[in-house]
């Protein structure tokens, strides 16, 4: 099949892959709980329907992962990994359409998770029937749908890669944001995580009486800053990285609308750690002083950057600051463990991805490194299976109320899914 046909019959699929994105944001798979039991169950009937085999590997029955497989001539496979969970949808009133509606309007499918990434994955839905249908696939190819990326993995790719069950010659993540048709990316990685969480203890009393307390909530206030200073640390990835670097540092600045500040910030972030406080807990009452608050933080460093140095270094700002009652909790990291992934753009998989991209969509293919975590960190680190990504995702949509995505990106999609395994050699 041609890349003119593959084109037709996506372009055909319009509103199939449109239905199916609204109809899988319908399900509410949104952590704390991540449940992805329903969603899966509705892409296996649909697989079931179109006659493409399927398997649901679990380790939590109410986080499943399912897998749509369609057998090649040759003895090579590629494999597309995406993820149904999705992240909370925050207040209700901030959004036109209500979260979980699957709205379709203006050339659009609403919703939480729309963008992130249940677009992407009703995409490699109509990608699976396509291929299903083809004669003569050159390439065995599986369509991973997961459960868990926003909360790393562990019932979803971090346990399928760490089992055995991800096996495959290349991998195409379907995460993130591929810039549409008008700045087409491929993503070469990732960046990766070193989380903290910053708690602080005090002493409890009648808040009538605060001078016979110690108030954790204040001193977690005043130690936030000193976690912040983070910073402006400089990450130590390695010196090949630089040229990718420098390349993500310009996609972002010519496809995202950012401010001269905005631009300086994001730059700065490839070089050093990027850090945000984005829960707080503390108090147990309006008249309780509290004994007890904790704050955790998003810390995100490029690929390479060793994980254990920069905790080191928070821990160091932390006792620097001379506030008692303060402690650093983190994850266990090994001093050699690094963050995220990144694979070469200098491959033979990289240059065929690039070229099939640039064809379909007549432009110029940008690399680049996702800003966000994505399931390729248990592809690449763990199974070992060569990976890059290629999302949907509109830029800013993730994980933002009035989450959308457009049809015209759903469609191309298809095309670029369909199109690897069957050009790949």
């Amino acid at each position: 099949m041609d890349l003119d046909k593959i084109s037709r019959l996506a372009e055909e699929a319009e509103k199939e892959v449109a239905e199916l994105c609204s109809r899988l944001v319908k399900f509410n798979s949104a952590h704390p709980d991540g449940y992805t039991d329903e969603a899966v169950a509705y892409i296996k009937k649909y697989l079931d329907e179109h006659g493409v085999e399927n398997e649901v590997h679990a380790s939590d029955p109410k986080k499943p992962n399912i897998v749509a497989r369609i057998k090649g001539k040759g003895n090579k496979k590629v494999i597309w990994v995406g993820h149904l969970d999705v992240v909370p949808e925050g207040k209700p009133e901030n959004w036109t359409y209500p979260p979980y509606s699957g709205t379709i309007a203006d050339g659009c499918v609403w919703g939480r998770g729309s963008s992130d990434m249940k677009g992407a994955c009703a995409a490699a839905m109509v990608s699976a029937r396509i291929l299903n249908e083809t004669k003569d696939v050159p390439n065995t190819v599986e369509f991973w749908f997961t459960s868990d990326e926003e909360i790393g993995g562990g019932a979803g790719a971090r346990w399928l890669a760490e089992t055995g069950r991800f096996k495959a010659d290349v991998c195409v993540i379907g995460d993130g944001n591929g810039g549409g048709l008008h700045a087409p990316s491929i993503d070469l990685g990732c960046k990766g995580g070193a989380g903290v969480k910053l708690i602080a203890r005090g002493q409890t009393a009648h808040g009538s009486t605060p001078y016979l307390g110690d108030n954790a909530i204040k001193k977690l206030i005043a130690g936030i800053p000193w976690v912040e200073k983070i910073n402006d640390y400089p990450l130590d990835f390695p010196d090949d990285l630089k040229p990718a670097i420098k390349d993500s540092i310009e996609y972002y600045k010519k496809t995202q609308d950012l401010t001269p500040d905005q631009e300086k910030l994001m730059a700065h972030n490839f070089y050093t750690p990027s850090v945000t406080c984005n829960i707080i807990n503390g108090g147990v009452k309006t008249n309780v002083i509290p004994d007890y608050a904790e704050a955790q933080f998003d810390i995100r460093l490029t690929p390479g950057s060793h994980q254990l140095r920069v905790v080191q270094r928070i821990k160091e700002h932390v006792k620097e600051s001379g506030i008692k009652g303060l402690e650093v909790e983190h994850r266990d990291l090994k001093p050699d463990d690094t963050a995220g992934f990144c694979e070469t753009p200098d491959t033979s998989f990289a240059h065929q991805f690039t070229d099939i991209i640039h064809k379909i969509t007549g432009k110029p293919v940008n690399t680049k490194i996702l800003t966000g975590g994505t399931d390729g960190i248990s592809t690449s680190r763990i199974a070992g299976i060569p990976s890059l990504g290629y999302g949907t995702s509109l830029t800013g949509q993730a994980h933002q109320s009035n989450e959308h995505i457009t049809i015209e990106n759903l469609v191309l999609g298809v095309k670029i899914y369909t199109a690897v395994p069957l050009i790949y050699k």
